[in-house]
C-alpha cells in the first residue's frame, strides 16, 4: 500500500478555491478523460456546461458537495488522490495519506459528518473514509472501513441521503438492485430491484429523500423510492455519456421557485402526470414549441399559451381523425389520447409516434379505435428533439400542450350475407353411402362495423338434418380471428330459444372456434320408427321443426373488413369423445377427427395420423378429397333440399359429380336440376 505524507497546507500548489456561495438546486455532473463539468437540470434533463476544463489532465470521479463547505470534492486521477471544486470550477488538488495506489470512481460527501467516502471493489480496495475538517486530528487521513471483498458490489456511483439515519449511502447496481451502505460498519443491505439495469454512474438526492439515478448509455434519469425501489419512474432525459459521474446538494430541492420559472407544463388533471410530484410532463423552454409561442411557468396551468394544435375533423370511432400543428423548428412529435377515460394516457393510448415535424404546418391522420368511449377526454402532444419520449417526464427543449376532446361513437353498420345451407358426409375417410345428410344447416352470417373495422359477428341458422348415426359436434371457425381477440364475456350463443350457459369459444385454441351443438344426436327427438332427423318420410311434422340458433361473437381487437371477411368462416363437424365413430376413429381422441370442406386446412386440434386412409387422398390431391376430387362436405349458396336417407347424391342430383370432379368448372348449377322423389321435402311451415 503506499503512503503520503500529510502536509499542514490545504494546497499542493496555487491559491485555495473559493466555495460555492448556495446549496445549489443544479446536479453537478463531470465527464470526459479530461474532466468537464455540466450543470443538470434533474426536473427537465437540460444541460450546460459550466467549465470545459477543471485543470486536470484526467479524469475526475467520485463526486461529491459538501454541505459543510460548500466545494466540491472528487477524486483525480491524474493524481491519484483527492481534490476539490470551488464556484470558479478550477481543481484544487489536496493530500492525503492512507490510500491503495489506485483510482476510486465511486465516492461521495457524507451528510451527517464531514467526510469524504471512496469504494472500490476488490481484496486490495473497499471502502475508505477520509476526513475534510481542518480541525480534526486526522484531517486527510484515509481509513479503510471494509474490504472490496466483503463489500462487493458492482456499482458506479453513491449518495448520501438527507433524512432519516445518518451515514446511509445510497447506489443501484448494473442488474438495477437499490443497495444501502452503512459507511460506520461497511455493511450493506439489498432492498430490492428498480426494473431498469446499465451503469449508472451519476445518483444524486434531494431534500424530499427522493433518488436519482442517471444511466451513462441513454442519459435516462430515474427517480427512485427507496422505501419501495419497483416505484421507480423515468423522470427525465439527461446527457449520454460513457463516464458520467453525479454531485448534487442533497438538501437543496429539485427546483427552485426563487428563480424565473425555465419550464412547460400540461394542463390536463394531475391524474395524467402534470404536476412535479405526479413526474408530470414538462420542458425547459427554448426555440422548439407548438404555434406561435411558449411561455415559461413554476406550476401547470399558470400560463394559456397552447394554441399550435388542432382537430380538423371530428373524432369519430372507427374513422380517422385528422390533426393540425405547427411547429417553431423542426422537431419529434409524439401524442396520446386517453381513449378509455380512465384518466391515465397508456402507451397503447400513443396516436402519433416519433414523427418528424418540420418548421409550420403539419397535417396528420390518426385512426380512432372503435372502442374508444364516447365523450369528453384529453389529449397530450409534445414535440421535443428527442424522438421517442414517455407522455411524463422531464425533456429539455420543447412543450407539452393537453387539449379537452371528445369523442362521438359512430353507429354500427350491419352487413348481411344471403342464406347458406351445410351439408356433411360423417363416413369420412370412407365415402360411404355418401348422402350429404349426416349434419345440415343452414345459416347467415352478419357483421357489424365500425367504419372499415370490424367488430362483430353474428350468426344465425338452424340444424335442418341429422342423418348420422354417429355423434357429431358442429362448430364454426373463424379462420384469422385470434381466440385472445374475442370479448368472451360478451360472447352469447341461444339454441332454440335458450340462452346456452357455457362458452361456445373452445378453450386454448389459437384461432376463434366456437362449438354450435356439443352433440348433434342429442338434439334431435326420436320416435318409434324414426332413426334419423328430417331425413326420413312418414316422420311425425314435430320432429320435422328445425332447431334455430343464433352466435353473437363479440371482438375486443377489431379487425379490418379485408381480414375479417365473412368467406374465412369455416363450418365443420368432429367426432364427439367416448362414442364409437367407426373403424378409423380412436373414440378417445373425437376432438382430433374433423370434417370440412374439400382444400380446406383443418384446426390446430386435427390428428394428421387420420389422413390417407380409406378413400381419402388429403396429402397427393388436397385435403378432404378422393382421388376423383369429391369432397365430404359442401356449401350451397340457396335453400336446398339435402338427399333422403341413403340416397347417394349422385342419384339426387347427377349433375353434381361432374362438378366436384372439375373443381367447380362444370355444372356450377347442379343443385338446381334434382331427380325428383329422392330428396327430403319440407312440407311444412316450420322451417327457418
Amino acid at each position: 500500500m503506499k503512503y503520503r505524507l500529510l502536509s499542514l497546507c490545504l494546497l499542493s500548489a496555487g491559491a485555495s478555491a473559493t466555495p460555492f456561495d448556495t446549496c445549489p438546486s443544479k446536479a453537478f455532473l463531470v465527464q470526459g478523460n479530461t474532466a468537464s463539468i455540466y450543470g443538470v437540470n434533474l426536473v427537465s434533463g437540460s444541460y450546460s456546461e459550466f467549465a470545459q476544463s477543471v485543470g486536470t489532465n484526467d479524469k475526475l470521479n467520485g463526486f461529491g458537495f459538501s454541505l459543510h463547505d460548500r466545494y466540491l470534492y472528487g477524486w483525480d486521477y491524474s493524481r491519484k488522490d483527492v481534490g476539490r471544486v470551488g464556484k470558479d470550477y478550477t481543481l484544487e488538488p489536496l493530500n492525503t495519506i492512507g490510500f491503495p495506489d489506485t483510482n476510486f470512481y465511486v465516492g461521495d460527501v457524507a451528510i451527517h459528518e464531514n467526510a469524504y467516502y471512496v469504494y472500490r471493489k476488490g481484496g486490495s480496495y473497499g471502502l475508505y473514509r477520509v476526513s475534510l475538517d481542518e480541525n480534526s486530528n486526522d484531517y486527510l487521513q484515509a481509513t479503510r472501513v471494509i474490504n472490496g471483498s466483503a463489500l462487493n458490489l458492482n456499482i458506479f456511483d453513491m449518495a448520501f441521503a438527507p433524512n432519516g439515519e445518518a451515514g446511509l449511502a445510497y447506489s443501484v447496481d448494473s442488474n438495477g438492485n437499490l443497495h444501502r451502505i452503512n459507511v460506520a460498519t461497511g455493511a450493506s443491505s439489498s432492498l430490492g430491484n428498480v426494473g431498469q439495469s446499465g451503469t449508472f454512474g451519476a445518483v444524486y438526492f434531494d431534500v424530499e429523500n427522493n433518488f436519482y439515478i442517471s444511466r451513462n448509455q441513454d442519459g435516462h434519469i430515474y427517480r427512485v423510492n427507496i422505501e419501495d425501489p419497483s416505484d421507480t419512474q423515468l423522470f427525465a432525459y439527461g446527457p449520454i455519456s460513457n463516464t458520467n459521474d453525479g454531485a448534487r446538494c442533497a438538501t437543496a430541492p429539485i427546483i427552485d421557485e426563487g428563480e424565473e420559472p425555465t419550464l412547460d407544463y400540461g394542463d390536463a388533471p394531475d391524474s395524467y402526470g402534470t404536476s412535479l410530484n405526479e413526474n408530470g410532463a414538462r420542458h425547459s423552454v427554448g426555440d422548439l414549441y407548438f404555434g406561435d409561442s411558449v411561455s415559461a411557468e413554476h406550476l401547470p396551468k399558470a400560463q394559456d399559451d397552447d394554441n399550435g394544435v388542432s382537430f380538423v375533423t371530428s373524432i369519430e370511432t372507427g374513422y380517422d381523425a385528422l390533426i393540425s400543428f405547427t411547429l417553431s423548428t423542426n422537431g419529434f412529435v409524439n401524442a396520446w389520447i386517453d381513449w378509455n377515460q380512465d384518466g391515465q394516457f397508456q402507451s397503447s393510448e400513443r396516436i402519433i409516434s416519433e414523427f418528424s415535424g418540420v418548421a409550420g404546418e403539419n397535417r396528420v391522420l390518426v385512426p380512432v379505435p372503435v372502442d374508444a368511449v364516447e365523450g369528453n377526454t384529453w389529449a397530450r402532444f409534445r414535440v421535443s428533439n428527442n424522438s421517442d419520449i414517455a407522455p411524463t417526464g422531464g425533456v429539455g427543449n420543447g412543450e407539452v400542450e393537453d387539449i379537452a376532446v371528445s369523442v362521438v361513437a359512430s353507429s354500427l353498420i350491419e352487413s348481411t350475407t344471403a342464406w347458406q345451407t351445410a351439408a356433411f358426409e360423417d363416413l369420412w375417410p370412407q365415402t360411404g353411402d355418401y348422402d350429404f345428410n349426416d349434419v345440415v344447416v343452414r345459416y347467415r352470417t352478419t357483421t357489424g362495423q365500425i367504419g372499415s373495422q370490424v367488430v362483430q359477428y353474428k350468426v344465425e341458422g338452424a340444424l335442418m338434418a341429422v342423418g348420422a348415426g354417429y355423434h357429431n359436434a358442429f362448430a364454426i371457425r373463424f379462420k384469422d380471428i385470434a381466440r385472445s381477440h374475442v370479448k368472451e364475456s360478451e360472447l352469447q350463443l341461444t339454441i332454440d330459444g335458450s340462452t346456452a350457459q357455457h362458452s361456445p369459444l373452445e378453450a386454448n385454441r389459437n384461432e376463434a372456434i366456437t362449438v354450435i351443438f356439443t352433440d348433434t344426436r342429442d338434439m334431435v327427438p326420436t320416435q318409434e320408427g324414426c332413426k334419423f332427423f328430417r331425413t326420413e318420410e312418414g316422420c311425425s311434422d314435430i320432429q320435422r321443426s328445425p332447431i334455430p340458433f343464433e352466435l353473437t361473437l363479440p371482438l375486443s381487437t377489431s379487425y379490418n373488413a379485408s381480414i375479417a371477411t365473412v368467406d374465412k368462416l369455416d363450418p365443420f363437424i368432429f367426432a364427439v369423445n367416448g362414442h364409437y365413430h367407426g373403424p378409423y376413429v380412436d373414440s378417445n381422441n373425437g376432438r382430433g377427427w374433423e370434417v370440412h370442406l374439400k382444400n380446406q386446412s383443418p384446426t390446430e386440434a386435427f390428428d394428421n395420423s387420420y389422413l390417407d386412409q380409406g378413400d381419402d387422398t388429403s396429402t397427393t390431391n388436397g385435403h378432404f378429397q378422393t382421388a376423383n376430387g369429391l369432397p365430404w362436405a359442401l356449401i350451397i349458396n340457396t335453400d336446398w333440399q339435402h338427399p333422403k336417407e341413403r340416397v347417394d347424391m349422385s342419384i339426387a342430383y347427377p349433375e353434381f359429380v361432374e362438378f366436384a370432379s372439375s373443381a367447380g368448372e362444370k355444372n356450377v348449377t347442379w343443385f338446381e336440376n334434382p331427380v325428383a322423389n329422392y330428396q327430403y321435402t319440407i312440407n311444412n311451415a316450420a322451417q327457418n
